[in-house]
């Protein structure tokens, strides 16, 4: 039976304009005939539960959709106080279908490793602007500490380099907590900022702030193997007490296969150094594997992860319009300062971001028949 995804509201979610397709039609119709598949052994690609998962989610749609119908039917009635509770419900009656149809797409998408990874780096680098810039980098980094005390992730900050006026040059953070990496990885990218800067109040300036998001493995040795590695020790160049050019405490780890080399000397003993820079290889590393995993994956995907998101301009906050706009879902959001506070407004936009990553994979496994 087709599902029908006609709904008079002003706002139908993605997921359902996605599945009122039909090849997506075509996939719900198939649910059964591919459960019973599973259940005798002919089709072993995906187990019977995740089949049985679906029909159950299905046929709730199709009642819910029942439901839809007799209530449009009612309000052809001529009694207005009925017309109102009717409208009432069928309003309550959308958000399920709605919801619904998220779960659908949620379950169909077999999901990864890197879906449910508890650990990401994130790293802010100050890029074009000089001053604000910096200050605008600091301010990110103040963003995504806060965001990440609103998730209740653990927030350890492995490298930053400050300057004068609060500003940084760059950081190094490590995240560690439920999805941390899925819910973070869609704010890599070149993020802009238009405002009036401290140093200069007689125009607007753009600066700019490049941010990207490494999945980091739970054990770095499944990565970063002793005998691929060579450790070199030297001192550390630049201010930092007396330690500094006494000691060699700075540390380069070269990962011999692939040529990779890490640089530390943050920390002023050795073998923290040490643990810093295999941590970074090992996401690095990591990242090659996950590249390779979206690049399979991916077909026309408008919405860039991993290496690719680097260099794309993906945010710009305007503070002079009180608005911040992403590029890659063409919308716009009023508040920047509360989405700088990093909480509920920014989880808006991180949710919406692994909404439309959502429905590009279940439109990616629709069109290939990857299922």
């Amino acid at each position: 039976m087709r599902i029908n995804f006609r709904i008079q509201r002003r706002f139908v979610s993605a997921y359902c304009d996605l599945l009122a397709k039909k090849k997506a039609q075509e996939f719900l119709i198939d649910i059964p005939k591919r459960l019973n598949a599973a259940r005798t052994g002919t089709d072993k690609d995906l187990s019977a539960s995740y089949w049985q998962h679906l029909l159950e989610l299905s046929n709730e749609l199709l009642r819910r959709q029942d439901e839809l119908n007799q209530l449009k039917t009612l309000l052809k009635e001529d009694d207005a106080g009925l017309k109102a509770m009717v409208e009432s419900e069928r309003v309550l009656l959308e958000d399920e279908v709605d919801e619904l149809a998220r779960r659908i797409a949620d379950a169909a998408v077999p999901r990864t490793e890197l879906d449910v990874l508890p650990k990401c780096q994130l790293e802010v680098t100050a890029g074009v602007g000089g001053t604000e810039a910096m200050l605008f980098a600091s301010e990110l980094v103040e963003m995504y500490r806060n965001f990440a005390a609103f998730k209740g992730w653990m927030w350890t900050v492995m490298r930053q380099d400050n300057v004068q006026l609060g500003g940084l040059r760059s950081a190094l953070v490590a995240v560690s907590g439920e999805e941390a990496y899925a819910q973070l990885r869609f704010e890599a990218g070149v993020h802009r900022v238009q405002r009036m800067p401290i140093t200069d109040k007689t125009r607007m300036h753009t600066s700019t702030v490049s941010v990207s998001v490494l999945p980091e493995p739970d054990k770095i040795d499944a990565y970063v193997l002793p005998n691929d590695v060579k450790v070199e020790t030297m001192r550390a160049s630049g201010p930092g007490g007396q330690n500094v050019n006494k000691r060699s405490t700075a540390v380069r780890v070269t990962h011999k296969p692939s040529g990779i080399s890490v640089h530390c000397m943050d920390e002023r003993f050795q073998h923290l150094n040490i643990q810093i820079a295999f941590r970074r290889l090992a996401a690095i590393l990591m990242q090659q594997k996950a590249d390779k995993i979206y690049e399979e994956t991916a077909t026309a995907r408008k919405l860039q992860v991993g290496s690719k998101a680097r260099a794309e301009k993906v945010r710009t906050y305007n503070f002079k319009d009180d608005r911040v706009t992403d590029h890659r879902l063409r919308k716009s959001w009023s508040g920047v300062s509360g989405i700088m506070h990093g909480k509920n407004a920014l989880e808006t936009i991180v949710s919406e971001l692994n909404d439309a990553y959502k429905c590009e994979r279940l439109e990616e496994i629709l069109e290939t028949k990857m299922l």
